[in-house]
């Protein structure tokens, strides 16, 4: 079960639940955050839990993938932001918003980020690639999702989100010759329901 660390103990402690099978998370009401509470929201929904999102909406989110909140306010059981590292963005004209989204995947959510030019456009273009490698693998016939694949990916994701750690995991599997290319793509697209990063958005249009 996911695990996050926590500003008082000072250490990484499963997440709590008061509800059977319920998690609730809230966030500051910042764009960071909010990210990280979508997140944590789909690694609880991964594990079979309801996750239900607690936050007034926050501009700039949905161009993020971030899906809006079952609830406005309420009680939560993980409220996620001062643990949250600050974060700054040069102009993003002609970047894929969620290439912003696979930038800070890319560095851990309790470390600061500041995204120059040259990083979003970097990041603009590993997510054209990625979306290449998934319309090419999504013309090959259907084969099962890799499970390995998808549970050590989760299992660092369990670890205190640790976003970094899963795109290694995501280049073994496209170099990764006895994985067919149908099984890569179901794969992919599993893992993608997590990171939220629209990796099919190429599929039948290359």
């Amino acid at each position: 079960m996911l695990r996050l660390y926590d500003g008082k103990t000072r250490s990484v402690e499963e997440i709590p639940t008061t509800r059977a099978g319920v998690v609730r998370i809230s966030c500051s009401g910042e764009l960071r955050p909010l990210l990280v509470a979508d997140l944590i929201r789909r690694v609880v929904g991964h594990h079979r839990l309801r996750a239900i999102g607690v936050w007034t909406p926050v501009e700039g989110a949905e161009a993020l993938n971030v899906r809006p909140a079952e609830l406005s306010d309420g009680e939560a059981d993980v409220h996620v932001g001062e643990t949250v590292g600050r974060f700054e963005m040069a102009e993003t004209d002609g970047i894929d918003p969620l290439a912003v989204r696979l930038a800070l995947l890319r560095r851990h959510y309790r470390s600061d980020v500041r995204l120059g030019e040259q990083d979003l456009a970097e990041a603009d273009a590993s997510l054209t690639a990625l979306r290449r490698q998934a319309a090419g693998w999504a013309e090959a016939p259907g084969r099962p999702v890799r499970r390995d694949y998808v549970k050590e990916a989760v299992e660092a994701l369990d670890d205190d989100l640790n976003t970094p750690a899963v795109f290694p995991v995501l280049s073994r599997l496209a170099e990764d010759a006895d994985v067919p290319p149908g099984a890569r793509f179901e794969t992919m697209i599993m893992l993608d329901m997590i990171l939220g990063l629209d990796l099919v958005a190429l599929v039948g249009r290359l």
